[in-house]
């Protein structure tokens, strides 16, 4: 197939990528993970695995720490910090990825300084204080993952000058005009022509900060107020990571992507007032969320 021809062939499929890429992208609790694509996807994103790496490197690429990795996939993130680290303590749950993850530390030679723990990262206890926790059980709002719960649990076993990666999360929210086909609530933006009609401004949902978040549902009204009228039927959501300070990730196709959400539709005017109402857990669904307008009195 020529380079023409696979560019004909997606534009093809445009409308029907962004549903293609939610499945590849939506847990699956039968494998303790995601589609094998998923993985794929991952590895090959760049820019994704370029933030955690200029994270690393910040840390002067974690030289002789001891680490606690949670959620190790296919090692994308360990395999740039395992040749600096004193010690790593590598957590998967996923038992299909078990004798590739034996094999590659094996070949890769690092099986002396690494301590291989197959089991939910929630009920891992670890034997000795940590410098480094990392994870990046990340999703939109961190509303499907676990990456809020994990470093609740994980972080009482880090060092008192010890450091989460990532370290802090700030959600935002826009009104929004957006397509929906069929039963699907939520999408993730994979083109651009994907992209809603945006209705107002980005406003702030609510910052989390990892190392100190307690709270695992989020419940908020925000005043917004519209730069068009028109019909409002999803929120635009969008997170910010901070993986350190003055490390960044604001999302890829691969990782919390923007994403519309859909909403009941409500007629809004321009420069007026709406407020709207917030809620949501941690570590559920994105579809379980409940996003609402009303008219501000």
């Amino acid at each position: 197939m020529t380079d023409f021809e696979f560019y004909h062939q997606l534009i093809d499929n445009y409308d029907k990528e962004k549903y293609n890429l939610l499945k590849a992208q939506t847990f699956d609790p039968n494998h303790f993970g995601f589609p094998p694509i998923y993985y794929k996807i991952m590895e090959t994103d760049t820019k994704r695995v370029g933030a955690f790496v200029a994270a690393f490197e910040k840390h002067n690429n974690l030289k002789d720490a001891v680490v606690c990795e949670a959620g190790i996939g296919n090692l994308a993130l360990t395999r740039h910090f395992l040749p600096y680290v004193k010690k790593a303590y590598l957590i998967e749950n996923n038992p299909d990825l078990k004798d590739y993850i034996i094999d590659e530390i094996e070949r890769l030679g690092f099986a002396d300084k690494v301590v291989l723990i197959f089991d939910d990262a929630l009920k891992v206890e670890l034997p000795e204080p940590v410098d480094f926790v990392i994870a990046e059980m990340m999703s939109i709002f961190c509303a499907n993952e676990f990456q809020v719960q994990v470093f609740q649990h994980l972080r009482q076993f880090l060092k008192p000058k010890g450091k989460l990666i990532p370290e802090k999360i700030v959600n935002t929210v826009q009104l929004c005009n957006a397509d929906f086909e069929g039963d699907f609530k939520h999408y993730p933006i994979n083109f651009s022509r994907h992209l809603p009609e945006e209705m107002s401004l980005p406003e702030e949902v609510n910052t989390i900060n990892l190392y100190k978040e307690e709270n695992l549902t989020i419940q908020k009204e925000i005043d917004i107020q519209p730069l068009l009228t028109g019909t409002a039927n999803a929120v635009f959501l969008r997170s910010y990571v901070r993986l350190s300070e003055g490390i960044n990730f604001t999302g890829t196709d691969s990782l919390m992507p923007p994403t519309v959400l859909k909403i009941d539709e409500s007629k809004i005017e321009a420069n007026k007032l709406i407020k709207l109402h917030t809620g949501y857990s941690y570590g559920t669904s994105l579809d379980e969320a409940i996003f609402s307008l009303e008219e501000k009195v």
